[in-house]
Parts: C-alpha cells; structure tokens; sequence
C-alpha cells in the first residue's frame, strides 16, 4: 500500500506558536504550498498557542490565525491552547492537547504535523508497510557520535522519533505525554535561575523520548519513512556538515521538510 491510503482516513494535526503577523503571513504560505496534500485528509486539526501577551493581542492572534485556517478549510477544527510555556513544555501541551482531542473524539488515526513542516506530492505516493506508528527518525553529529559514526549501529540501534511529523494510530494508543510529569517538570523549572528553555539539559526527558516511550508502552508497530539507502545518506550528509540538531530542518525527504528557516536553502536528500 501507499502512504496515501492511511492520508485518506487520517486527520491531519498541526501544531504551531504564533506570536505576530508575520507568524500569520508565514504560516500562509506553509498552508498554501501544502493545500493540495492537506485536501487529501479526513479534516484539520490545528492546535496553537500564543505569547504571555496583552489580552488584546492575544485576541487578534487566536483570531487572525483561526481564519486563515478557516479560509482554506472551512470544517476545520481549530484548538486555542493559550499562553505558551515555552518551547519545550509548549509544544508537548500541544501535542497533548491535539491527541486527546483524536481520542476523545474516536479518530483512528492522526497524522501529527507542525506549522512549519512543507510536503510534496512524492510523499502519496511512498510505498509502506502495515504499522501503527509512522514516523522520521532523529539524530545528529552528537548522537552519531555517541555511536562512533558506525551506521549499520545507529541504524539498527537508535529509535529517536520527530515529533515535528509522524502518523500514529490513536486507537492503539493510550496517552501520549504524562501530564502529571510535564505539570511537575514545568513547576520546577520556573523555580530555576535564569532558565534557558531547554528541559533536556535539566535531566527531563525530551519531546522526542516522551514520543519514543508512548510508543513503547503501548508496544505500536512501527515503521520508518526513510528507506535505510537514503538514511545512509541522511547520516553521511549529517556527519559531513557537522549538523548537531536531530529534526533535520530545511532538508527535504521523501516528500517531507522541516522548513524551519522558510527563507533558507531546501536541501533534497
């Protein structure tokens, strides 16, 4: 079977911080180059949240943005998540807050995006395998050497999975991220001086392992989007440029990019 055979019964969730106009103008853009693929799903779910702002301004943002989505897809469901907590604690109280609503709702399965995640037409038609979590898998120069650079290691070791993009089966899934741990880890850490955003360099788990643990708990079968030909050169490339960050941003691959930097060169793998 194709990819675009579990397209077609899943919603599509994408997650995103909004902070000005320009944040408006640019998801636009990310939601007109992706239209034609985004039609494809059951419907849209978009969850957003917002600065620690004026009252006023956190109105005109929640609205603006909700409809633009609105003016694509009308049926859409639109989530305000409120003030941000940050980067970290921010986007897994989004991610929470878009599975709960999947299974609240009964949605098999969700196709878990991000605001600034582009794709294009080859990722239809991508032949797959029966599995209950697709997904990327993350790494970088870091992570490839913890392993001294052997990639028949790292491909047969690591499962580090993007929360930016995967497709998960809701229904085989029982909770995503632990409130109760992301409620007490976020309670601590206001608590830290001069507290620089990133959990994981406090000892918390990241995004990516409270994604990798849901996973595991609920024993998924899972299947990775990049054949192990291309993630050879994946990590090749990775090594090669010294790339330290794990969510391979603005490198495009079968269909998918993390466009982080919309102004930046696409790199095709």
């Amino acid at each position: 079977m194709t990819l675009s055979d579990i397209i077609s019964k899943s919603h599509y969730g994408s997650v995103g911080h909004i902070s000005s106009q320009k944040d408006i103008d640019t998801l636009r853009s990310y939601i007109s180059h992706n239209f034609s693929i985004l039609q494809r799903f059951e419907n849209i779910i978009a969850v957003t949240n917002y600065p620690d702002s004026s009252l006023n301004s956190k109105l005109y943002l929640a609205s603006e943005t909700e409809n633009l989505w609105k003016e694509y897809f009308p049926n859409s469901i639109q989530i305000n998540n409120g003030a941000s907590k940050g980067h970290y604690f921010g986007a897994a109280y989004n991610d929470n807050s878009l599975f709960n609503y999947c299974k609240e709702n009964n949605i098999e399965w969700l196709c878990k995006s991000a605001n600034d995640i582009i794709l294009f037409s080859e990722i239809l038609d991508k032949h797959v395998e029966e599995a209950d979590f697709y997904y990327l898998n993350g790494i970088g120069y870091g992570g490839m050497e913890r392993y001294n650079f052997d990639l028949d290691k790292i491909i047969l070791e690591t499962f580090y999975p993007q929360t930016n993009f995967y497709i998960l089966n809701v229904s085989k899934t029982n909770y995503l991220n632990d409130k109760t741990y992301l409620d007490q880890a976020y309670d601590h850490i206001k608590t830290i001086p001069n507290y620089n955003g990133k959990a994981w360099e406090y000892g918390y788990k990241s995004n990516e392992t409270l994604l990798k643990e849901a996973v595991e708990r609920n024993n998924l079968l899972k299947y990775h989007l990049i054949s192990e030909e291309k993630y050879v050169t994946l990590l090749q490339f990775i090594k090669q440029n010294h790339i330290h960050d794990c969510s391979h941003k603005n490198i495009l691959i079968d269909g998918v990019c993390h466009c982080h930097f919309i102004n930046n060169q696409i790199i095709k793998i």
